[in-house]
């Protein structure tokens, strides 16, 4: 008789490469384990598969210490009884960019392949939750299903653990709900007797029967997924004689000891109707979301987005165009500085949820990618600077005391008119005072200049002891086409010509003639929207409650206290000056309660004093209000954010996220019977936006993913967080959770004392977010022009052919420009940021040999031809959220 259930039994273990201990001491077992695993698939052939949680940075190091060992895995992985791959690491998906997302499943083929075979399987069990793309990047290197646990709310209720999962964009895999966790068949069979641990073929039974009878009624075929293995566990040797009991004992199951790719393939043949869900998964209905995460160690936060960006931004997209005009292409250090990043990127570790001592290993990986990163973009920034020609403008004095080539370059591929700061040192003269600058286009004229935290200051060592240094901040008005360059003249003046000041700047004013700026008395902004009329009140008014939470979760006090800067007195001072940008400074004292009372029932009596500067800048031009705010922590236990009443009457909230930005209603379900309670925290990775569809108001934020929407009856008010202060990975005692989500351990730096810095900006607007094209603010909030001053020189190119593509419409977002992997040509990965049908048109400036669509893997697609037009021009579709990635051969 057949059977009515065949249960698809997966070998595998799921390793945290650091958690509540060292990658270290980790590693240790790892070694043992890897030791263990490989005696097994020598020595005995019916150990069929074993899965190595799908990432392939374990293999790296395990071989640090057993290099002798590779041919053996090699071996194993070529014959398919062990599975490895995708991914270069397991990553949280929320924290880091889509293209660290992209170049981790790259590294993860790549290293895969070279030991014989990519397991292609989309095996992601344990992260806090999944974004919204995931199902596209997947797809993208030709994966077509995702295994997952945590996330899922009430919207998958009434399905079968199998469904399919459509990104924004339309394209979906088979998911995988491990709705009994990915650990639901681990130590099978294993009992513990007088310390001694034994196989008990009756206990295993009894556990695939319980796991078959509550997980049959879910699945849309006959097969069940059982999961062999859990965090850190050795691989069972009796597996072999525990199956072959149990197909001896079950009369209607059938047990195969079997792998995620062949569960795949089992039930797709058995062509089931699966319902169709799309969107993230950030619920904790079935399982613990964990959501705090996004604001734990928020340091890290900004240290992972300060290298993404350097990579992505500017040392890639630098050392393509470098390699298109004749320099060496330095594949193999990008290669070391992704990894090190991307090896910070495991939920435990980019979350924050560790011991102290895992997050300061992080920190030294973070400065060594950014030495890489910084190296590779200075030197190809040299080589492109030293390839123009940058003659001695005969308008410039001969005797001029100060005169260099200004270069600048916009890696945005929109047009940018806005500010520029290059910091300059010079040797100087003794008892001169520093000379006034210009800055000067090709034909002469004076742009709008200013120059900032001039000094002069001690000789440098091996400089003339005669010559102090000028050390000096130039800020330039610089007019930058997409993912270009422009060039100026900086050179001294005895009177430099200057335009009337397009910005007024006064004690608590700020104005540009689109938005005008005051600072109330306790410090907090009104923003009157001089183009729309509309007028904002109180806005980066800060908000400071007790957090008796942990590293996971943050929770109120049971008798909970919030303090605000309302009513604290602000102190006032206009800090610059000019026709680029107005600064003014407010700086507080703000005592708040040291830490949480002993009984953890409320706050402490007495206070610590922190001081609070906030810097409020406006660029003349801008329609975007910076904020830099330095807070000098010396409490515990709490939670800071800056707050922002939209005045918009709304039911949901936009907010960017991977290759898209996601619509979230502001509601939150009831959460009745969940596991854990509905978060009200959210993640973004660059802004979050409120509006009625007549205006609204957005937060762009560097390096701060967590903000919550609170909807009043006065319009909503969105809460960016920006510093969250606990002292344990994880307490079982909180209100937001009801257990404890790993070792209750103390973690006193995640206290996060001492100086911080957070940037983010306000943009009111018309209309809606993308009509106002918000994400162009936001990404010149994160992406910053770049300039370098060198001296005149000739050269071969002129600026204009260095801007090498023009891409249309604005509604394409370029998120990669890089050398291809397995040949020469350009990458250029861009995106669809609107909820609209697009034609992309594309102009190379060079001559293109050829164009082609290819996958994420960077493998052409079939007919993925791409006709060009006048040896210069292509067209191509995107759908609404589709990421579309072009190899380009120029001529």
């Amino acid at each position: 008789m057949a059977p009515k259930h065949t249960v698809v039994l997966v070998p595998e273990t799921h390793w945290d490469r650091e958690w509540y201990s060292t990658f270290e001491q980790f590693r240790y077992r790892l070694v043992k384990l890897m030791d263990k695993l490989l005696d097994i698939l020598d020595t005995d052939e019916r150990f069929r598969r074993y899965v190595f949680d799908g990432q392939t940075i374990v293999l790296e190091d395990y071989l640090e210490i057993r290099p002798e060992n590779r041919g053996r895995l090699e071996e194993h992985v070529r014959s398919g009884r062990l599975l490895i791959g995708p991914w270069y690491v397991l990553p949280d998906e929320w924290l880091v960019s889509g293209e660290s997302l992209v170049r981790n499943l790259l590294i993860g083929h790549r290293i895969a392949a070279e030991f014989g075979r990519v397991m292609k399987a989309g095996y992601i069990p344990d992260p806090f939750g999944h974004t919204a793309q995931l199902p596209q990047i997947l797809a993208g290197f030709g994966i077509s299903s995702a295994y997952f646990m945590r996330g899922v709310g009430e919207e998958w209720d009434g399905n079968t653990v199998e469904f399919d999962w459509a990104a924004p964009d339309g394209t979906s895999v088979m998911a995988v709900f491990l709705r009994n966790s990915y650990c639901n068949a681990r130590n099978l069979g294993y009992v513990v007797e007088d310390g001694i641990t034994r196989v008990d073929m009756e206990t295993a039974l009894e556990q695939v029967r319980a796991q078959v009878d509550t997980l049959a009624p879910l699945g849309a075929t006959q097969y069940v997924l059982l999961n062999n293995g859990c965090d850190h566990l050795e691989p069972q040797p009796e597996l072999p004689d525990i199956i072959d009991y149990l197909n001896e004992h079950l009369d209607d199951v059938e047990v195969r000891h079997s792998d995620y790719e062949e569960y795949e393939a089992l039930v797709r043949a058995e062509n089931p109707e699966l319902a169709t869900l799309s969107g993230e998964w950030h619920w904790g209905k079935y399982q613990l979301l964990l959501p705090n995460v996004f604001s734990t160690r928020v340091y890290l936060k900004q240290a992972n987005q300060q290298c993404e960006s350097l990579l992505e931004k500017y040392a890639e997209p630098l050392a393509a165009l470098a390699w298109a005009n004749g320099a060496d292409y330095d594949a193999e250090f990008l290669l070391q500085a992704w990894k090190l990043l991307i090896s910070n990127h495991p939920h435990d570790s980019i979350c924050g949820c560790s011991v102290d001592a895992v997050h300061r290993e992080m920190m030294s990986r973070f400065e060594r990618a950014d030495q890489v990163g910084e190296l590779i973009r200075d030197k190809a920034l040299g080589h492109l600077t030293g390839k123009l020609d940058l003659p001695r403008p005969g308008f410039v004095d001969d005797d001029a005391a100060y005169a260099r080539s200004l270069v600048v370059f916009n890696p945005l591929n929109f047009r940018r008119r806005e500010a520029v700061s290059v910091h300059q040192r010079a040797p100087w003269r003794l008892h001169e005072l520093p000379p006034e600058l210009g800055v000067y286009d090709a034909e002469g004229k004076p742009l709008p200049t200013q120059v900032t935290n001039s000094s002069v200051g001690e000789y440098q060592s091996g400089e003339d002891p005669t010559r102090p240094t000028w050390d000096f901040d130039l800020l330039v008005e610089a007019d930058v086409p997409p993912l270009g360059f422009a060039t100026y003249t900086v050179a001294s003046h005895a009177r430099p010509e200057r335009e009337p000041f397009a910005l007024v700047v006064e004690p608590d004013v700020l104005a540009n003639g689109f938005l005008e700026v005051m600072v109330s008395q306790h410090g907090s902004l009104v923003i009157n929207d001089l183009v729309t009329n509309e007028v904002f009140l109180d806005l980066n008014l800060y908000e400071d409650t007790e957090d008796i939470g942990d590293e996971y979760n943050y929770s109120p006090a049971p008798q909970s206290w919030t303090l605000t800067t309302s009513g604290l007195h602000a102190e006032i001072s206009v800090v610059e000056i000019g026709p680029v940008r107005g600064t003014l400074k407010i700086e507080q004292v703000w005592h708040l309660p040291r830490c949480i009372d002993p009984s953890r029932l409320s706050r402490s009596e007495d206070t610590v004093p922190c001081r609070l500067v906030t810097f409020v800048s406006l660029q003349a031009g801008s329609r975007r209000v910076d904020i830099t705010t330095h807070f000098d922590n010396q409490a515990k236990d709490h939670r800071l954010r800056a707050l922002f009443p939209t005045d918009c009457d709304a039911e949901t909230c936009a907010a960017e996220t991977h290759f898209h930005v996601i619509e979230r209603e502001i509601a939150l379900p009831d959460g009745e019977g969940w596991r854990e309670e509905p978060t009200p925290t959210k993640p973004t990775s660059g802004f979050v936006d409120v509006s009625d569809g007549d205006r609204g108001l957005a937060v762009a934020n560097v390096g701060l993913p967590e903000y919550e929407v609170l909807g009043r009856p006065d319009g909503a008010v969105i809460a960016q967080t920006l510093l969250r202060s606990v002292g344990w990975l994880s307490r079982e005692d909180l209100l937001t959770r009801p257990c404890n989500a790993g070792p209750r351990v103390e973690t006193p730096e995640a206290q996060c004392l001492g100086p911080h810095t957070f940037r983010y900006a306000i943009i009111p607007h018309s209309d809606t977010w993308d009509e106002a094209r918000i994400w162009q603010e936001a990404h010149a909030l994160r992406y910053p022009l770049v300039g370098r001053t060198v001296g005149f020189h000739q050269g071969e190119l002129q600026t204009d052919d260095l801007c090498m593509f023009e891409l249309e419409p604005q509604e394409l977002v370029v998120s990669a420009l890089k050398k291809a992997e397995r040949e020469d040509a350009l990458v250029l990965r861009l995106y669809n940021i609107s909820r609209e049908d697009v034609i992309g048109r594309l102009v190379s400036r060079r001559p293109l040999a050829a164009a082609r669509l290819a996958n994420l893997s960077e493998e052409p697609l079939p007919n993925g031809s791409l006709e060009i037009s006048d040896q210069h021009g292509i067209e191509f579709p995107a759908r609404p959220s589709q990421i579309v990635t072009l190899l380009l051969e120029l001529g």
